[in-house]
Order: C-alpha cells, then structure tokens, then sequence
C-alpha cells in the first residue's frame, strides 16, 4: 500500500484584546496541538475611546489596530486574513442550562440525522429558555440579541459521562449547554471594525469565557477579574459555567480618592498600593468590594455552597485584596462557604516552555493573563471544529437563525 504524505499547513491568525488603556495584539501559528506565538505588539490609547465599557471613538481604536496590523505584516513579511478579538462590554449575558432528551426509539443508534434533530431539540428549549430569562433580568427581547458562542460542557448517556453521542444507544442524553450573547447593537460594533481593518473577524471571545479556559482541570472555581473600569465575577461549578456577571466597580474608584489625599501620580500609586500604606482609603475600599462581591456570588449561587477555590485576575498587583479576602467571613444569609478561600493559579502548558521562560515575552504578557487565555480558547475552538457534535451544532445554530 502506498502512503501519500500530506503536509500540514500551520494555522496564523491575530488575537487582539482590547482594553481601556491598550490594544494588544498577538500574532499565533498553531498547527496541530502546539502555538508559537511570533509577534507581539501594543499599542497605548486614550482611555476616553472605551469609557464605562463602551466604545466612544471606534475611529481611533479602528486606527490603533490597523497601526498593528500594518507594522506586523510590514515586519514578518506575512499576509493574515483571520482574526480574533475581544469585546469589552457589559451587554453580555451568559446562561447555562441542563437539558435532559429521551429518545423515542431506542432500537436503533444514534446517526448523523438523528444527530441533528437532538441537537436542535436541546438548542431550541435552551434558547427558548435563556431568551425568556435574558428579558425577565434585562427586558431585551430574542431580536435584541445576537448568539455569540454556544459550548457544549458536558455530556452524558444514560447517566454516564461520554464525549460522543453519534453510533451510540441511549435512552436519554443530558447536555450541559452555556450560550453566550451580546446585544446587536454591540454586534454592530463588530461588522464596523471588520470592515475598518479588512480583516475576516472569525471569532468574538468574550474575556469572562477566555478566562475560564485556563481552569479545565479544576470543578468548582470562583475567578474576580478586577480591571481599571470594571470587575467580572465568573462561578464554575461542577465543572460547568454557571454565571458571569461585570459590575460596575473598579480599581480606580480607589486610585482616584487616593489621588484627593495625596500628591501622587496615577503610576506613583499603583507601585505602591501593596504596601502598608493609604490604611484609610483601602478600608474603605475593600469593605465595599466585600459586600459587592457577597452579593453578586448570592444572586448567582442562590443556596448552593460557594467553592473555595479562588483566582485573582489583575493588570498589576493584588496581594492587599487577596489577603483580605482571605482573612473574612463571606457567608451570609444565603451566601455559605464551608472552608477559607484558597488562591489557585492556572496551568499555561499549551505554550512552550521556551516562550513562557522567555522574559522579553512573559514581561508583556504578565499582566494580562486573558491574552493567554483566549490562545487557549483559539486552540480549543480549532479542536471543536473537527468534532461530529460541534460540528452539528454549528449547522443547528445557522439553520435556526436563518
């Protein structure tokens, strides 16, 4: 038999994450299992572009990343076509749902066209489902909404966890689903900035979803993603995305009132919030975060018991909120969790060692752990794409919504 050797092509695409203050943007190669990141960049901007979340010179930020753009294929010669980017903003609502089909005829295993009417079964109830919850919270309406990211969790036949559904014969699957959306008109934010950059924007990952990436080993996790102009709190459970929720507090509340005591510069502050100073207006601070953040894990856990695995996500340096978290009581009324708060740390070995080790690389990245972790969920999505499920439904979602 003659075997015919097929090259594999490696896979280059942008990742731009965008801030208040910055525009990063990375540009990956990865071919099977393994990114090389080839090209890093940043690009400073005025923080009245982004204000409260909210785009207010898309203009500027257009040129900020097309000044990327321009300098990469300038310096490594390369044409890029495919991008990802993130969206910072609050009109994102993530919802989580389990839903239980029982298959009618159980003589026969599941195949391809089978496939696809489960699929869109357990798709229609979720958003049926998420649509009405989105209003309830909200009052934006199923036409107010665009889907951004459907992910399959989890699965089980029967009762038995199973990464496949298709050749098999169960009497009832049970899909963990979390669907991700942004209103349409933050989507339209999206169709401009691909059409200002001439770029294929083939993914929109959500920080809050990236982030969560970096923890598929770890069931239950609380992850506080404190930035200048907002803090995200994200709840893992069971292994699953139950909630994300941005609130609008931020590290600059505190940074501000520092300023009106002291004579200090924005950066004179920031290298010396850790230390044993600005007593007054950190207990302040923190005990606002405090009851900020006992409520906001009340409304999401309801009665369930609060992990106690904790991750600390920040562009620069936490240790006075992370040792107060650690040395209260966050229970509650409802709020209950049973041990103290333990700090975990996530495992980047989806990059080699080589670029992590590398100081020229890590200094540029330390302080913005999401750009790591929408690599890694680039890498994941790359995975999915030749997955028979994900595969379905993709094609479920775009039948359903044309």
């Amino acid at each position: 038999m003659n075997f015919i050797k097929k090259e594999i092509k490696p896979k280059i695409i942008w990742i731009i994450d965008i801030w208040t203050y910055k525009i990063r943007v990375w540009i990956c190669k990865i071919i099977n299992r393994d990114v090389e990141l080839i090209w890093y960049w940043e690009k400073r901007q005025d923080e009245n572009y982004i204000v409260m979340q909210e785009f207010q010179d898309l203009e500027w930020i257009s040129e900020n990343i097309n000044q990327a753009i321009e300098k990469a294929e300038i310096d490594w010669n390369i044409k890029i076509d495919d991008v990802i980017i993130n969206l910072p903003t609050e009109n994102l609502f993530f919802e989580f749902s389990k839903i239980n089909h029982i298959r009618q005829n159980t003589d026969n295993k599941v195949d391809d066209k089978e496939l696809y009417e489960i699929m869109s079964i357990i798709e229609s109830l979720a958003l049926k489902k998420h649509y009405k919850s989105i209003k309830n919270h909200s009052w934006y309406k199923k036409n107010d909404l665009k889907l951004l990211i459907s992910n399959i969790s989890s699965i089980k036949l029967d009762n038995i966890e199973s990464k496949k559904i298709i050749w098999t014969n169960p009497k009832e699957i049970n899909i963990a689903l979390l669907n991700i959306f942004i209103t349409e008109s933050k989507y339209e934010i999206i169709r401009f900035l691909s059409k200002s950059i001439w770029k294929n924007i083939i993914n929109i990952i959500p920080s809050e979803f990236a982030i969560t990436w970096l923890f598929k080993k770890t069931k239950d996790i609380i992850i506080i993603d404190l930035w200048n102009s907002h803090t995200s709190i994200i709840v893992k459970k069971d292994w699953n995305i139950v909630w994300s929720k941005k609130l609008s507090f931020w590290i600059n509340d505190l940074i501000k009132q520092i300023r009106k005591n002291y004579n200090l510069t924005k950066n004179d502050i920031i290298e010396k919030i850790d230390q044993d100073i600005f007593i007054p207006e950190k207990i302040i601070f923190l005990e606002i975060f405090k009851d900020i953040l006992s409520i906001t894990l009340e409304e999401i856990l309801w009665k369930q018991i609060c992990p106690n695995d904790f991750f600390m996500a920040w562009w620069w340096s936490n240790k006075f909120i992370k040792n107060y978290l650690k040395n209260i009581d966050l229970n509650n009324s409802w709020l209950k969790i049973v041990w103290k708060i333990s700090y975990i740390n996530p495992s980047i070995d989806f990059i080699d060692d080589k670029i992590i080790n590398n100081p020229e690389w890590l200094d540029s990245a330390k302080s913005n752990i999401n750009i790591f972790a929408m690599i890694k969920t680039t890498l994941d999505f790359i995975k999915k794409d030749k997955n028979k499920i994900e595969k379905t439904l993709k094609k479920v979602i775009y039948d359903l919504e044309n």
